[in-house]
């Protein structure tokens, strides 16, 4: 009886003592996992440089596609440059309240809007669908980075502008009327950035492209996008692209 009473004793302390190991280990993996994150958040002073090349340049991206695409980063209306992009300017965007997304949603969260662009356009494509990988958390860090420096921002409160999304596109027959030569140079400012005309671009050459102008209206419009490749063309809204411009581009994309 004592012999069997101190071995289990010892099975006891044992155990007691693994535990023990194990909820040590535990501990230092949760230590290390809160380290990683807090290094993922703490802005290093050389993050809103390394975001601003992220805001502007598609070498890093998975699909070609980065933020300056859809997004200014300067005030278009001082300082145009001539092009028009389907989303509006993030130039002095860094502390607003509240952000719109692509899918027509808002979020209070700069981060979410961003990584939400990210997944849609940026990162590597799933196999899948029209959505892509979660972006890298040092990503996300730069780009906020380079949107809350201090050449971004004019004043620390600033109003989301409302893009005017439209599900309606004119008829088949407004379709028709466009002006081919204002066409063309919308699509200098708008669309050549993407759709280059020796397939250089992200997106694919519209060079004898075979949409019908009701389809090619529809893309522009963001109306029933299946996609491709995994990707799906960003929306012009109204306030962005106008029903007659749309007419003029449709017009000149049509004769490509």
């Amino acid at each position: 009886m004592l012999v069997f009473g101190v071995r289990e004793m010892c099975n006891m302390r044992f155990i007691s003592l693994k535990l023990s190991v194990l909820c040590i280990l535990l501990g230092l993996v949760v230590i290390v996992s809160a380290q990683g994150r807090r290094r993922n958040e703490v802005v290093g002073p050389n993050d809103a440089f390394a975001g601003k090349q992220l805001f502007r340049s598609p070498e890093w991206t998975a699909t070609g596609l980065t933020c300056i695409h859809c997004h200014a980063d300067f005030n278009e209306k001082k300082d145009p440059d001539g092009k028009v992009r389907p989303g509006h300017s993030l130039f002095n965007a860094g502390y607003r309240n509240i952000f719109n997304k692509w899918d027509k949603g808002t979020t209070h969260s700069l981060q979410e809007a961003i990584r939400a662009c990210m997944v849609r356009w940026v990162t590597k494509r799933e196999e899948k669908g029209n959505s892509g990988v979660e972006p890298a958390q040092h990503h996300l860090r730069q780009v906020i980075a380079f949107l809350k420096s201090e050449n971004m921002i004019q004043e620390s409160k600033t109003k989301s502008i409302e893009p005017m999304w439209t599900e309606q596109i004119p008829g088949d027959r407004m379709l028709k009327v466009g002006d081919v030569a204002l066409g063309f140079r919308l699509f200098r400012r708008s669309c050549e950035a993407c759709h280059a005309s020796d397939g250089t671009g992200p997106a694919p050459s519209l060079v004898k492209n075979g949409y019908s102008r009701y389809q090619i209206a529809k893309k522009i419009r963001h109306i029933n996008n299946p996609g491709l490749n995994g990707l799906v063309m960003p929306a012009f809204p109204l306030d962005r692209l106008s029903d007659r411009e749309l007419i003029n581009v449709v017009v000149y994309v049509f004769q490509m």
